[in-house]
């Protein structure tokens, strides 16, 4: 995988950085979606992934990845992008070995939880007491009103 637009002439910004990560990503979900693809993407993710860990060689660590994958070596272009990128490209790559994320329906054990944690059964300052007839009245008349208001401003526009 290359960027293009960018890789070349050293001017990718931080977003292009980070978009081999989802062209891989979205490559292995169309295999898995749409088999008959396999024979074409999967050769594509493998050399990209063999390329990426070439270039995952650079840094203080020795392990920072770089951008330009083409050139085999670490380039000494590096960002959460570039890292992005090659973790997803060689991950895109156990798509066969290793089962896709669950769900709480498929063995997942984190129930969902709209109060996000908190001991609230609602959100703070919400009154979800029943709608009164008053309540009616008054939201009809601002809705008149408004109505009333655009159309005016729309006559007023075309005459």
């Amino acid at each position: 995988m290359s960027e293009v637009a960018c890789e070349g002439s050293n001017t990718c910004d931080v977003d292009q950085q980070s978009f081999k990560a989802y062209l891989a990503r979205d490559m292995a979900a169309t295999i898995i979606r749409a088999p008959y693809t396999r024979n074409m993407l999967q050769p594509l993710l493998q050399s990209s992934a063999a390329a990426a860990a070439k270039s995952c060689s650079g840094g203080n660590d020795g392990n920072t990845c770089g951008l330009k994958w083409t050139t085999g070596v670490w380039d000494g272009i590096y960002g959460i992008g570039e890292q992005m990128s090659a973790l997803e490209v060689i991950i895109s790559n156990l798509l066969d070995t290793v089962p896709g994320p669950v769900t709480n329906n498929t063995g997942g054990i984190s129930p969902g939880n709209p109060s996000a944690g908190t001991s609230a059964t609602s959100p703070s300052g919400l009154d979800l007491s029943p709608v009164k007839t008053s309540d009616k009245v008054g939201a009809g008349f601002l809705t008149t009103l408004i109505l009333l208001a655009v159309l005016g401003g729309a006559w007023w526009m075309v005459a």
